[in-house]
């Protein structure tokens, strides 16, 4: 059987005067498949021999991307636990992908960087924006299908996420549609070039949901 390497974006952590490369455990769960080999990447100096070792990537969670990515300033203090250093690894690994035409699923921070290093932008406080996000006990959200198109022919046309945010897609980058929303919000987009898939809310959190489920099929179609 061939074995497949998806690379997973780091994230960078410093406690108690130790620095640690992390990658919550929820998502080493979602990629246990027999012919799938998980590597978290590490920004070394040889970083593109890393990349080209990987036939697709997931892009991770995380905390704010630096807003002057996307040509807007911090002045207000809305984006939150900025790492530049993270953003780096996150570009690089998204213009690897983009280059190489490889598959990549975007979750939370990852269709925010997605969307910024493909030439969108974000909305840096869904509150401060004024844009419509509604909830349920702060925890959940319903997400409604706007286009049906790709994974969204697969889903329902509204079903219920968790919620783990305050920022999201502003503008949607050349070449990809907007899938769902919550209201004003949107919650997923996919490339119609590429192939490239993102969501805003947590599918691993909830991999035995049958739409999780239907979410991480539809990206490991490409690895068989």
């Amino acid at each position: 059987m061939k074995k497949f390497i998806i690379g997973l974006s780091p994230r960078f952590i410093h406690e108690e005067n130790n620095d640690f490369i992390r990658v919550a455990s929820a998502y080493n769960e979602a990629v246990k498949r027999e012919n799938i080999v998980p590597l978290i990447i590490m920004d070394t100096p040889n970083l593109e021999d890393l990349l080209n070792l990987c036939d697709g990537f997931i892009i991770i969670g995380g905390n704010d991307i630096d807003p002057i990515d996307y040509n807007e300033s911090n002045d207000l203090n809305l984006s939150r636990g900025i790492n530049k250093r993270m953003d780096e690894i996150d570009k690089e690994i998204i213009l690897h992908a983009k280059k190489h035409n490889k598959p990549m699923l975007g979750i939370c921070r990852g269709i925010q960087a997605i969307a910024v290093y493909s030439g969108g932008s974000l909305h840096q406080d869904l509150n401060h924006a004024n844009i419509s996000h509604p909830m349920i006990d702060n925890t959940h959200h319903m997400v409604k299908k706007v286009n049906n198109y790709g994974v969204a022919k697969l889903l329902p046309d509204e079903f219920m996420v968790n919620t783990y945010h305050h920022q999201a897609v502003k503008q949607v980058p050349n070449d990809f549609l907007i899938l769902y929303q919550n209201a004003d919000t949107i919650e997923m987009i996919e490339s119609t070039k590429q192939p490239i898939l993102a969501v805003q809310w947590h599918p691993e959190k909830i991999i035995n949901d049958k739409y999780s489920r239907i979410i991480f099929d539809y990206f490991y179609r490409y690895f068989k």
